[in-house]
């Protein structure tokens, strides 16, 4: 795995400057950037806060699963990065992310695209359509996390991973 991981890590340094040029060759990009990564996070949990509200208000049981399937990914995902303590993009190698970030380790998996993974998940599990939008929303999170030079995209589709199947067993299998 670790020889795997890091010949991915090499290809995605080949890579990268030709994405960090490309935003960074343009203000408008940059500001589009910003905006995507402040309103995708704002919308996301904002999503998760009304359907908790709306399942309490209605006294619906399944908050029950929507409160425990993501505390469950939050804290094994944390526990994984803890674990693993990847270094970043940004450490590994002499890159800068396009939107300055100075967190170190922890890059594997990736905590941002779990949680919008998961919440995607929940919302899917009470309301389809939303859910849906909610799932495009998380992929387009996910793919932005590399773009931005602070995740490698293995981090991001494991992180993706730990958040999908605990969520199909959760809202879907387990009764």
């Amino acid at each position: 795995m670790n020889s795997f991981y890091n010949k991915h890590c090499e290809k995605y340094f080949e890579k990268y400057p030709t994405v960090y040029e490309y935003f960074t060759s343009s203000p408008k990009r940059i500001k589009a950037l910003k905006i995507f990564k402040t309103a995708s996070t704002v919308i996301m949990y904002a999503a998760y806060i009304i359907l908790l509200v709306s399942l309490a208000i209605s006294r619906d049981m399944r908050i029950i699963k929507a409160i425990a399937v993501p505390a469950f990914v939050f804290f094994l995902v944390t526990a994984v990065r803890k674990g693993i303590n990847a270094p970043r993009p940004y450490e590994k190698y002499p890159i800068k992310p396009v939107l300055p970030k100075e967190t170190k380790g922890k890059s594997c998996p990736s905590r941002h695209t779990a949680c919008a993974v998961v919440i995607a998940f929940a919302c899917l599990y009470v309301n389809l359509p939303a859910g849906i939008i909610l799932v495009i929303l998380s992929a387009l999170i996910a793919a932005s996390r590399p773009l931005m030079g602070v995740h490698f995209p293995l981090d991001v589709i494991f992180g993706a991973l730990l958040a999908v199947i605990p969520s199909v067993i959760g809202f879907y299998i387990i009764p």
